[in-house]
């Protein structure tokens, strides 16, 4: 039962990030699926690696106008096992290195957001 949970929120989780991507390549045509116009982006998720991640992983992404990003890292069962300080980034490419050594094995959710906006990732702790 819990194997097909966690395949069920993988599965979901991937499903929400491929309407995201598809919905991001609508915008850069003019055109929008959903109706919805969305705010301009205030950052975006460009590369998370390695994924497995054994001790460290390295977050890129860029920032679209500078401010407070907050990163947490979830559980497969949605609880949050880890909240770092809010981080000032200014406008740009940024990076961003976290030890992942002191996490058990497993699925985990890592969640950034800004006051606008939220973007997660699905990585596997090995």
């Amino acid at each position: 039962m819990k194997t097909i949970f966690t395949f069920l929120l993988i599965l979901f989780i991937s499903i929400s990030s491929n309407a995201q991507k598809t919905t991001s390549a609508n915008q850069n045509n003019g055109t929008f699926t959903s109706g919805i116009i969305p705010a301009t982006q205030s950052f975006k998720i460009t590369k998370i690696y390695p994924n497995p991640v054994k001790d460290l992983v390295t977050i890129e992404f860029q920032c679209g106008v500078s401010g407070d990003i907050q990163v947490s890292l979830f559980n497969i069962l949605g609880t949050e096992v880890k909240k770092w300080e809010p981080l000032y980034f200014s406008k740009g490419e940024q990076v961003l290195k976290t030890d992942f050594s002191s996490f058990k094995t497993g699925i985990y959710i890592l969640k950034i957001s800004s006051s606008d906006q939220v973007c997660t990732q699905v990585l596997k702790k090995i």
